[in-house]
């Protein structure tokens, strides 16, 4: 798995049509890549597969219609949420791990629309004219409200990019909406440092949330913790590293650590990437061990959380690890695998550097069905390479 796969081009084409409806589009994409026969035969694996290609191609279309506008970037913006979505809908929200990108995604916009509502046109545009990046980003923030907020999808199914355009921006229907539930899910989950309106018990209110996205210390603004972070492993590796190999089992946390690697950051500063990287992953074994187990008072002591104090760069364990149970010890177990697998085909990380970690995840977790494809896949050979399991 390519933890940086986007959507094809085919893909895309099938979500820009602004009067395709939402599920038709979906179904029509579906065909081109024969998602639906691999969920079939795969479904946990390659949801989270394919829910990556679609935050991936988020992120990527958001940035592009900053600077070019326009109606089949709208569409994919709002295909794209809606199938993310719909592909999570089963998980409980505070277990969901894209909630932080719907967090982000409103704050984000909500920013945008603040700089930028000049642009949003009086009864908004008609398909075919002109569209503005406000006008994009207010479509976009109601959608990503309303899914939060729905049972299921049932409901937009049969709506298009342009009803939902019309909605937002012409007829100007917004959605009631508070931010601050979601965000303190992701505190209590360890995702997010707490701030002091949550640990108070006092809710705020939507526009008070929005207003203070940007203070708030938490993981939303990603490039501004790399920064820190990579600053600090520079000046003061001593003390960094050890904050790297306690680092919680979490999207953004392992999608850092492979850049780490991936751009040779460790090599240039003179660190060795296995040992810190094999340290990391014993570290996330013991955290899945211990949510496999039942929670007690020592246990919920000892995983308390690593607090890391740093301008801009607080990271705290928290909760992580007091999160018990088989569904969380799979999630745990197997965004490890992806990370693992992600650094092997990439040839970030030489397997047999990590021989005893992937040994123990192979014996002690053969119950889970990806850790035995997970094994298939190193006895292969990783993909042609010789095997050594």
């Amino acid at each position: 798995m390519d933890i940086s796969a986007t959507l094809t081009a085919e893909e895309i084409g099938a979500l820009s049509d602004p009067e395709r409806t939402l599920e038709a589009a979906r179904e029509l994409s579906d065909k081109i890549h024969g998602r639906n026969r691999r969920l079939d035969i795969q479904p946990d694996g390659v949801s989270f597969e394919e829910s990556l290609r679609l935050k991936n191609t988020l992120d990527r279309v958001e940035e592009q219609a900053k600077s070019e506008p326009s109606w089949p970037h709208l569409s994919v913006l709002l295909n794209c949420e809606y199938q993310l979505y719909k592909l999570n809908q089963f998980t409980p929200l505070r277990h969901n791990p894209f909630l932080s990108h719907w967090v982000e995604a409103i704050q984000r916009l909500a920013n945008i629309l603040l700089r930028q509502s000049s642009q949003a046109k009086d009864g908004g545009s008609e398909p075919g004219s002109l569209i503005t990046p406000a006008e994009i980003s207010l479509a976009r923030a109601e959608l990503i409200k309303a899914l939060l907020q729905s049972r299921g999808t049932s409901q937009f199914s049969r709506l298009t990019p342009t009803d939902l355009y019309e909605s937002a921006v012409k007829l100007q229907q917004r959605t009631a909406f508070k931010l601050s539930p979601y965000i303190r899910m992701l505190e209590e989950e360890g995702i997010y440092e707490p701030t002091s309106s949550s640990s108070e018990g006092q809710p705020a209110t939507s526009d008070e949330s929005q207003e203070k996205s940007q203070d708030a210390p938490k993981l939303s603004d990603a490039q501004k913790w790399n920064q820190t972070m990579l600053a600090r492993l520079e000046h003061q590796p001593d003390a960094t590293i050890p904050v790297l190999t306690h680092l919680p089992i979490s999207l953004p946390y392992l999608d850092f650590l492979t850049k780490l690697l991936q751009e040779q950051t460790l090599q240039r500063l003179s660190i060795e990437p296995s040992p810190l990287i094999r340290d990391y992953i014993q570290h996330a074994l013991r955290l899945a061990e211990q949510m496999g187990q039942p929670p007690t008072r020592d246990m919920a002591e000892a995983s308390s959380g690593l607090s890391v104090e740093g301008e801009d760069g607080e990271v705290r364990e928290g909760s992580v690890g007091s999160e018990h149970g088989r569904e969380a010890q799979i999630r745990a177990v197997k965004l490890l695998l992806l990370f693992i697998r992600n650094l092997i085909r990439k040839a970030l990380l030489p397997p047999e550097d990590i021989y005893f970690e992937i040994q123990e995840i192979c014996v002690r977790y053969v119950w889970i069905r990806e850790v035995r494809e997970f094994r298939a896949f190193i006895e292969e050979g990783a993909g042609g390479d010789q095997a050594f399991v």
